[in-house]
């Protein structure tokens, strides 16, 4: 009879799983105690996956055969969790089998630490009986139990965090010792550990985890402020900041002023961030934008956020000092086209053009002139349409906002039906926020160029360069999947 416990770990866990033992399992399994606790592991899905009869273990491991059973057949999660000694630190690998006829551990010390996951689990509706544990490796503590609450809690659990903590009975978390080493094992294995100690309970990080969406403020400010002046959600910023490790200046965009180059460079680091902020929250982003800047720039915004995505616009109220959101839950909102026009008024001017240009005229500045002269000085060809409000210029209700959006881009589809355009040129006169809702409606296909009005009109992005980073953001995408 082979002595198993003397082979080299790594050369029995192969041979167990490319069952080369499988006619020797019965003496295997009666080695049990005498394996290391990662040949053990081993053991368990080997069995499970072989489909081994429940008699034969419950003799040769000597339990029940109720046990046997749950052992071989009842649910099973995987979970790993970070570890550290004194010399060195690694990432544990382990499964709980859910609903056992009584806990069970391989590390014994650890079977007290099931307890009070198994009261709360049960308390939560997730099991009706026990836990058992099976460890990769020799530990001690209770610091594996939020890793062991939350795999059982979550169908998927964020990809690149670890966790480690505590869970009471009630199931508030608690903080262990070695948090920064810990942390350290994390990053080589290009994992993150949350920090979600300011949490009061795992019922409060589950409800995070669980979002179908996550707010997250962003900032695109010609001053260096703060997202907290528009987005008061506290629990939200400290979530992000501490389960996610998301720098909060991080979600500000200082453009300063804005000239040549740097109108790309911003939209390039806008772009960045989203692929970060998707790394990071599992693409559950719904952004919640405001900025403090040219409307040009809020329409280029909402072209590259917002074709598919929810969001919410932030229009800030001089008299009032404050923001006000403008939220869309479904790009639709704005996107539909729109045969009664409630608000929109259109004035066409048919000069023979090839392009055509779009003149948004819903704030004080009368562009309608500035815009000719500049076709003219630039040797544009194109037909002008100009989108205004027959009253309230200048001083619109943001209630309207998307209503006007909608009517300006159901306009602009009207007009390109009737006559092929080669060019789009946008130029605006407008509240921030309508801008941002009509590049999310009016969307990414067409070529032609966006201007921004400072001492004149100066052409400073192209449809084109923000096609492209939407491309880049899908093949970030894709590369994830």
């Amino acid at each position: 009879m082979w002595s198993f416990s003397t082979f080299l770990e790594e050369d029995l866990i192969n041979f167990l799983e490319r069952g080369l033992l499988d006619e020797e399992l019965g003496q295997v399994i009666k080695q049990f105690e005498y394996l290391t606790p990662s040949v053990q592991l081993s053991l368990v899905r080997h069995l499970r996956s072989v489909r081994y009869e429940p008699e034969k273990l419950s003799k040769e491991l000597g339990i029940r055969k109720s046990t046997a059973e749950a052992i071989l057949y009842n649910p099973m999660v995987e979970f790993e969790f970070p570890a550290v000694s004194v010399s060195d630190g690694k990432l544990i690998k382990a499964v709980a089998i859910l609903d056992t006829p009584e806990s069970f551990c391989n590390v014994g010390e650890l079977r007290r630490y099931l307890k009070p996951v198994e009261e709360y689990l049960r308390n939560k509706g997730r099991i009706s009986k026990h836990l058992g544990v099976i460890f990769g490796h020799e530990i001690t503590g209770n610091s594996f139990q939020l890793a062991l609450t939350l795999s059982i809690l979550m169908e998927k659990l964020p990809e690149g965090l670890c966790w480690s903590g505590g869970v009471r009975k009630n199931g508030k978390i608690t903080r262990v010792d070695s948090m920064v080493k810990k942390a350290q094992v994390c990053r080589k294995f290009n994992k993150r550990l949350a920090d979600p100690f300011h949490l009061d309970s795992v019922d409060q990080l589950h409800d995070w985890l669980n979002k179908s969406f996550i707010d997250v403020p962003i900032f695109i400010s010609k001053s260096k402020n703060s997202v907290e002046e528009f987005f008061k959600d506290r629990n939200t910023l400290l979530n992000l900041q501490h389960i996610h490790g998301i720098d909060v200046q991080r979600l500000l965009i200082y453009t300063d002023k804005l000239e040549g180059e740097g109108w790309k460079r911003k939209m390039e680091e806008f772009a960045n961030l989203l692929k970060e902020l998707d790394y990071y929250l599992q693409r559950k982003v719904r952004a919640h934008i405001a900025v403090n800047g040219p409307a040009s720039l809020a329409f280029a915004t909402g072209i590259l956020y917002g074709h598919t995505r929810p969001s919410a616009i932030y229009h800030y109220n001089q008299g009032e000092k404050r923001y006000f959101p403008i939220e869309l839950q479904n790009t639709r909102e704005v996107k539909e086209h729109v045969r009664e026009y409630r608000f929109v008024r259109a004035k066409f001017t048919d000069r023979g053009g090839k392009d055509l240009a779009v003149v948004l005229f819903f704030a004080h500045h009368t562009p309608e002139a500035d815009v000719l002269s500049f076709l003219e000085r630039e040797g544009i060809n194109a037909d002008i349409l100009l989108l205004t409000t027959e009253e309230g210029r200048g001083n619109i209700n943001p209630e309207n906002f998307k209503t006007i959006a909608r009517e300006s881009a159901s306009m602009i589809q009207e007009t390109k039906g009737k006559k092929s355009y080669e060019n789009f040129h946008f130029f605006f006169s407008c509240p921030v926020a309508v801008a941002y809702l009509l590049g999310v409606a009016y969307g990414h296909y067409d070529s032609g160029y966006i201007y921004n009005r400072d001492e004149g009109y100066t052409r400073v992005l192209s449809l084109g360069f923000i096609r492209e980073l939407i491309e880049s953001l899908k093949q970030n995408h894709l590369s994830e999947l």
